[in-house]
């Protein structure tokens, strides 16, 4: 081999090295396949699109950034058009857009073909970096590896460094008095183009050096493979051959002209001579130069894209292509599951291997009479096969070996042999148009369903009629080992050489079973959800989605370990991980990846009429039956998008107002309900990202929102708030951080802290002010009852005094008459003697009530004495069982109370002493509150029914004399025996006159 080659080839290698590395793991355009079977999306008018699409450039929070020729700046999410305005309200130059590049940290430099100018949108507003005057109408905009900004513009070639421009001239290289474009490549080269000549700066240089001549409207683009490429019109030169990148790419920061190369090689060029056309890399990868209306697969129907008139064109970091049209916007994407189009819609569709390698496939029409078609798949394409059966139907065995069914008999195919089985001998009726309905085999077994005849079953060389099944439509399944698994109805049974065994479905609760998978684990699907077969009892197997799963028909292996499940509403994979779990553990929920009519898989699974719907051919791609036909996938060729844009807060609206995010939020007094808008930019498949936020101060939890956009919330209350929302694209990954909103809603003045401080202050003072009138209104009372039983009191005296008291003390002189009567020593003498006393005391007494000194005592000492001598006169002994305590607080109390509380607490020690043999104890507090006076004793307690008793005038006095004071008298039993009587006299009216503790 020669050095060059060997070089040429090292080179080769390097290249695809680094195109390797720099390849996001996303689906991208795979050249292998058609351009018909891309996911084309389209939008319009009706769609909400804006039109004359001159610009697109995406930023690297994953917007599509629509520069427009009339309309100004638009942003697109996948999802909803926006007329972008900044927070701040800068406005761009001029509505009219030539070019958009993205740049570093979200950067987007705009700039104005028709009137000229250059600005840059950062930070969600607008800076005006050079003015229509200066540059005049601008081509192109380049972002160089040292950071700067690259113009081409009318007025001659700038660069932008640290927002200062610099006019590039003769002195470094450049000669020209305009530019008509300049370009960065991923070597750190930038070309420039002005003059009829091409210009580049070497990485490290001072100066450019003229390369060569060219002609009028130049672009140069570079390529993934890292040549660059000289294009005018639609003629391309190779400038540099392929070389290893510098600097890693960065998908959407390109130009968007009319002529992009993808990250596979594909060459999209537009207006070729009309609407798009795509070269594929083998077709340009090893010329010189080539012209791009070489492309053979385009889109130059009006029916196929928004408009043939193509402005402008641009692949994303997510490997979607992008083509701005004067009519919309539209998307070229690859999707995983392919059908093979000339099998598309023909009716029912079958496919299976081959022991020989190759793929057959059947296809059932009987839309006009019945029509069987027998083929083969060669190089992707269906090509009738040889058919002397007039097969009808056909099953694979657990060991490879097919089975063909037809009006001709039956063969078992195996790898490089036929084996011959003649059909059942079927009743007359039945063989004069045979129509076989089903085929189920084993190794060894074969079921056949016929129409008009039943169910027949082939083993040891003959056939018998299966009569012992109830349905018309049974799932039979044989696996490696000869074991049957006949789903008859909702009952599973396993028919081997030992017998027949029912197998217990009540805890899986299938329903009616019309699926059997029977491989290293037995599967079952059935009318109401899925089952796995764990020794002689079918478990419930909880597959989520299930509801959007559907009936399952076919569950096959791929290479890499992963399960796939051919289900009516998609495709199901689960890792090879995962469904081992679930297989030891069926209970837990056994998630997966669904693919639906969005990864091209249209109608689903057939499950009506087949089963086995899926197998891994020898290449490791897997077919699928379809309910619209054959389809095909390669699960080495698939990787899940690992790209999630974070979520993006769009505005607030409340009571018809939008408030727009980045600025301190403060809505009005009032303003209840409010609404939140929200997205996430993530452009490959928009519409499986599932959103989840909360509000900080509101809620409690994540709201799982689904694909909806926008939050609602009603009658929030006054108060600071933080919104937060997160996204997971649509194979679970997240996004990186929260989308956050923070904002005010403030209080009406009733709602203010200070005012409800306010009104609590004021609810407090009134508070105040009436216990105050209250008491003033209580003593008040209390004076004028004092004064009214003073002048009783005095009336009284003087009328006891006259008579009670004078008659009493003439009785006293009476029998002290008699005292010299009766002998000195005599019993009699000392009686009389003591009954004198009494009543010498007792006329003491009296005269001290009517004077009404029997209050009069003036501390708490005098209290105790006065009290303990009365009770020795009522009840002669009963000093030594009373316990006083606090007798103190007395000294506090108001002198004009002394008589009704020393009357409470007379009454109250009489009763206590009288019903109790044991000790009775009195306390007295001064607190704070209340002045407090208790008596308790330890008897049996006061019956409930005496409280009230007629002819008990004690208990009612005691009650008199603390309604009469404004106190309260509680009379209760105790739990551990005995009765508590408790005096609680407010402290405004028991300290009026003393200093409170």
């Amino acid at each position: 081999m020669h050095i060059p080659s060997i070089v040429s080839f090292v080179n080769r290698v390097l290249v695809c090295l680094a195109c390797l590395a720099v390849l996001p793991p996303a689906q991208a355009l795979d050249p292998r396949i058609g351009l018909d079977a891309y996911r084309h999306d389209r939008w319009g008018d009706a769609e909400g699109a804006p039109s004359l699409i001159d610009a697109m450039a995406q930023t690297d929070d994953g917007w599509l950034w629509l520069g427009t020729r009339r309309t100004g700046l638009y942003r697109f999410d996948g999802v909803r058009f926006t007329a972008y305005t900044t927070r701040d309200g800068s406005t761009l130059q001029d509505p009219s857009i030539s070019v958009l590049r993205a740049g570093a940290n979200n950067e987007l430099w705009i700039a104005h073909g028709a009137t000229g100018g250059v600005s840059v949108l950062r930070d969600h507003r607008i800076r005006h970096i050079l003015g229509p005057a200066t540059t005049g109408s601008v081509f192109a905009i380049a972002q160089g590896a040292d950071g700067s900004t690259w113009i081409a513009s009318r007025a001659g070639l700038f660069r932008i460094r640290g927002d200062v421009a610099e006019h590039i001239g003769a002195e470094r290289g450049y000669d020209g008095p305009g530019a008509e474009y300049v370009m960065a490549d991923r070597q750190g080269r930038v070309w420039a183009a002005g003059s009829l000549q091409l210009f580049v700066l070497e990485p490290g240089a001072a100066t450019f050096r003229l390369v060569r001549a060219v002609n009028r409207d130049p672009t140069v683009i570079e390529a993934h493979d890292g040549s660059t490429w000289l294009v005018t019109g639609k003629r391309f030169e190779r400038l540099t051959p392929p070389s290893p990148p510098r600097i890693p790419a960065r998908p959407g920061r390109g130009n968007s002209y009319q002529s992009a190369f993808d990250a596979d090689g594909n060459l999209w060029s537009g207006n070729c001579p009309v609407g798009l056309c795509v070269l594929r890399p083998g077709a340009w990868q090893d010329r010189a130069g080539f012209d791009a209306l070489l492309g053979s697969e385009r889109f130059d129907q009006g029916w196929q894209m928004t408009s043939l008139e193509v402005l402008s064109v641009l692949a994303d970091r997510e490997e979607n292509l992008w083509v701005g049209t004067t009519g919309g916007l539209e998307r070229l994407r690859n999707q995983p599951v392919h059908f093979v189009a000339k099998l598309f819609d023909r009716g029912r569709t079958q496919a299976l291997p081959h022991p020989d390698g190759s793929i057959v496939v059947l296809t059932n029409q009987r839309m006009n009479g019945l029509r069987d078609h027998f083929l083969g798949m060669v190089d992707g394409e269906p090509v009738p096969r040889p058919n002397p059966l007039n097969v009808q139907l056909m099953a694979r065995a657990p060991d490879g070996s097919l089975v063909l069914a037809g009006s001709e008999g039956i063969e078992r195919h195996h790898a490089g042999r036929i084996e011959r089985i003649p059909l059942p001998a079927l009743p007359p009726s039945a063989s004069k148009a045979l129509a076989l309905r089903a085929l189920m085999v084993g190794n060894d077994a074969i079921w056949l369903r016929v129409s008009g005849s039943g169910i027949w079953h082939f083993e040891a060389g003959k056939w018998q009629k299966a009569s012992f099944l109830r349905s018309q439509h049974p799932a039979i399944t044989v696996d490696a080992a000869g074991h049957t698994y006949i789903g008859d109805e909702d009952r599973l049974t396993v028919r081997d050489g030992t017998g027949v065994r029912q197998i217990d479905t009540a805890a899986a609760d299938v329903g009616d079973i019309d699926f059997i998978h029977a491989g290293d684990e037995v599967i079952v699907s059935g009318t109401r959800g899925y089952g796995v077969l764990r020794g002689a009892r079918l478990e419930a197997l909880r597959i989520a989605p299930q509801k959007a799963l559907g009936p399952v028909s076919g569950i096959a292996r791929a290479p890499d370990g992963a399960y796939w499940l051919n289900a009516s509403h998609g495709l199901f994979r689960v890792d090879g991980e995962d469904w081992a779990r679930a297989m030891r553990n069926p209970a837990p929920v056994l998630h997966g990846t669904l693919f639906d009519a969005l990864d091209g898989y249209l109608g689903g699974a057939e499950t009506m009429w087949l089963h086995d719907t899926v197998f891994v051919a020898r290449d490791g791609k897997m077919w699928f039956a379809g309910e619209r036909g054959l389809a095909w996938l390669d699960p080495r060729a698939w990787k899940p998008n690992r790209i999630t844009a974070d979520v993006d807060i769009l505005g607030l609206v409340s009571d018809g107002k939008r408030y727009r995010p980045g600025s301190p939020i403060e809505l009005g007094p009032g303003a209840r309900d409010v609404v939140i808008d929200y997205s996430s930019p993530s452009l490959h498949m928009p519409q499986r990202i599932k959103f989840r936020y909360r509000l900080l101060g509101a809620d409690t939890q994540w709201e799982d929102a689904g694909v909806r956009r926008t939050a609602f919330y009603k009658h929030l209350p006054p108060g600071d708030y933080t919104f937060e929302a997160s996204a997971v694209n649509e194979h679970g990954v997240a996004s990186s951080r929260p989308g956050v909103l923070h904002f005010r809603i403030a209080p009406h003045l009733t709602q203010t802290a200070w005012f409800r401080t306010l009104c609590i202050a004021a609810g407090i003072a009134i508070l105040l002010l009436a216990y105050r009138l209250r008491v003033r209104h209580l003593a008040a009372r209390m004076e004028e009852r004092f004064s009214i039983r003073t002048a009783e009191r005095e009336s009284l005296a003087r009328s006891l005094h006259d008579t009670f008291l004078q008659s009493l003390q003439g009785l006293l002189l009476s029998m002290q008459a008699l005292t010299p009567k009766l002998p000195p020593e005599g019993t009699a003498r000392r009686e009389l003697d003591t009954l004198i006393e009494r009543a010498r005391r007792l006329l003491v007494e009296g005269r001290d009530e009517v004077k009404g000194l029997r209050s009069e005592f003036d501390s708490g000492a005098q209290f105790r004495d006065v009290l303990l001598r009365d009770m020795e006169t009522i009840l002669p002994g009963s000093g030594a069982r009373i316990a006083l305590a606090g007798a103190e607080a007395i000294d506090r109390l108001d002198p004009r109370l002394h008589h009704d509380v020393y009357a409470i607490a007379r009454e109250a020690l009489v009763n206590a002493l009288c019903h109790t043999a044991g000790p009775v104890e009195i306390q007295a507090r001064d607190e704070e509150q209340h002045f407090l006076l208790t008596v308790r004793d330890h008897g049996r307690g006061l019956a409930p029914s005496r409280k009230n008793t007629p002819g008990h005038y004690g208990l009612r006095g005691m009650l008199e004399h603390a309604a009469q004071i404004g106190a309260r008298l509680d009379i209760e039993n105790t739990e551990e025996g005995g009765t508590r009587i408790v005096l609680s006299i407010p402290a405004g009216l028991a300290y009026r006159h003393k200093g409170r503790r």
